[in-house]
């Protein structure tokens, strides 16, 4: 575990200070975040989710996301969710709502997960005299992932975001790779890099590259004898 932490904790380091701009559209982020999940009767589970990002280069706080979700499985192999996300971010807010379904298929010892999602975002501005916005999107990812043993697993994500009405049919991409260690029974940690070309704007385009660290704990049910 220690190598992939101080491979992170390397890229902090070595920053330096950028803002993205037509002359500069680069930018590192970072995402650090956690999350609990609760198992509940009849396959249902609630989660609840912190994540803190970081831009310019890792040198300044962007902004916090708060998450409440829920989830069924319908199907061995089919899963129904929805989520309410509340962000502050740079002296606006923002909600999201989003519904969706995934299919999880298991092919040999690999894991795949095909996702599909509907996104509501609505931003509040602190000024009175901004008018809120209301943009709609559909997200659909693919997911791959491998087992290496009991306590390591690897996966690969691609995940295209389009914006109803926006300046191109694919608003951003997000391909990810990561690896996750289990760190206890309940417990697991994710560290992750994503390559992120955006086309949100309508001069220039812009390219993110996000390091991420997830801790995510799990609540079971606890089941009768």
């Amino acid at each position: 575990m220690k190598y992939p932490l101080l491979s992170l904790l390397l890229v902090i380091s070595f920053s330096t200070f950028g803002q993205t701009s037509a002359t500069d559209p680069v930018d590192v982020l970072g995402w650090y975040g956690t999350s609990i999940t609760f198992d509940l009767k009849k396959k249902w589970e609630l989660g609840i989710d912190y994540q803190a990002r970081f831009q310019n280069n890792l040198a300044s706080y962007k902004g916090s996301y708060i998450s409440f979700s829920g989830s069924k499985m319908v199907h061995k192999r089919i899963g129904v969710q929805a989520e309410y996300r509340l962000g502050f971010v740079q002296g606006s807010s923002f909600h999201r709502f989003s519904l969706g379904g995934e299919y999880e298929p298991k092919i040999a010892k690999t894991n795949l997960g095909l996702r599909l999602l509907v996104l509501n975002n609505i931003q509040d501005f602190m000024d009175p005299a901004d008018a809120s916005q209301s943009e709609l999107f559909w997200r659909a990812r693919i997911k791959w992932g491998l087992p290496i043993n009991k306590k390591w697993s690897a996966y690969l994500a691609f995940e295209p975001v389009m914006k109803f009405g926006g300046n191109r049919f694919v608003d951003n991409i997000r391909n990810t790779a990561g690896i996750k260690r289990r760190l206890s029974k309940s417990a697991r940690l994710d560290l992750y890099y994503m390559y992120r070309p955006d086309y949100a704007k309508a001069k220039y385009n812009r390219t993110f590259h996000v390091v991420g660290m997830n801790v995510d704990f799990r609540a079971a049910r606890k089941k009768k004898k």
